[in-house]
């Protein structure tokens, strides 16, 4: 878990909208569509209702929530499961992903009981269940996630840590990048969907998924992936120029 005691609020305005809240957890309108994931070539878990509808050129847009792995896992969370999430976890590592929660702004003004099974913890848990429903993963995704945003680091299952590529690195990558294949620059959005898919690859690999490519690597496949007619043109514009200065060298 994270040891950065920053108070950094966690950011709930992006959140899709909620059809509804009633007993039993938040349920989503059906055509909401959450942030593209990148998934295993892998079947859903049983019971998990995928459509075929779901699934776009950037990746799974549906509902479910798609764990370290890749798989596509289960349905989101509902906010009566905040006891049996806290329960899974012994009471060292519940410990430490309540403090992490904390350093990231889900007690608010609070601390975490002794306990970490009171109103407040799970109050907390709900604020990140939340989270992790409007961003379609998991909750060890999620909190993993949380960390890259606030600059910490998340313990995975035994003690592991996984530290994913600062955001600015990324950025600066991918820019560069964009700039040698299509000759300008690429809209921040366009450049904050690949820091985001470039560390759920990270995330994946940690926990014992397909390796991440090299970040220059995985920016020009996403760049060719996004626009392959204006990267070809310009491939064909470069290899142009390179052909005629060799000849022009020839005298």
């Amino acid at each position: 878990m994270s040891d950065n005691n920053t108070n950094t609020d966690i950011d709930l305005s992006t959140l899709p909208p909620l059809g509804q809240i009633g007993s039993g957890g938040y349920t989503l309108l059906p055509d909401v569509k959450l942030p593209p994931r990148q998934v295993a070539n892998k079947a859903p878990a049983q019971g998990v209702v995928v459509l075929p509808g779901d699934f776009t050129q950037d990746g799974y847009t549906g509902q479910a929530l798609v764990n370290s792995s890749g798989v596509i896992a289960r349905g989101q969370y509902s906010e009566d499961e905040a006891y049996s999430e806290l329960a899974k976890l012994n009471t060292a590592e519940r410990r430490q992903f309540l403090n992490f929660l904390a350093s990231v702004g889900a007690y608010g003004n609070s601390r975490p009981s002794l306990s970490g099974f009171n109103s407040t913890d799970f109050s907390a848990m709900r604020e990140v269940m939340l989270y992790a429903n409007a961003k379609g993963v998991t909750l060890d995704v999620a909190a993993t996630l949380l960390a890259t945003e606030v600059g910490g680091s998340v313990g995975a299952g035994g003690g592991q840590r996984v530290r994913t590529t600062a955001k600015q690195d990324l950025q600066a990558v991918f820019r560069q990048v964009s700039g040698q294949v299509l000759g300008r620059r690429l809209s921040d959005a366009e450049v904050e969907k690949f820091v985001k898919s470039y560390n759920q690859k990270e995330i994946s690999e940690a926990y014992g998924g397909e390796a991440a490519p090299q970040a220059d690597v995985a920016a020009m496949e996403q760049i060719e992936s996004a626009v392959p007619d204006e990267a070809g043109a310009m491939g064909v514009l470069k290899l142009s120029n390179v052909i005629d200065s060799a000849i022009k060298e020839l005298g």
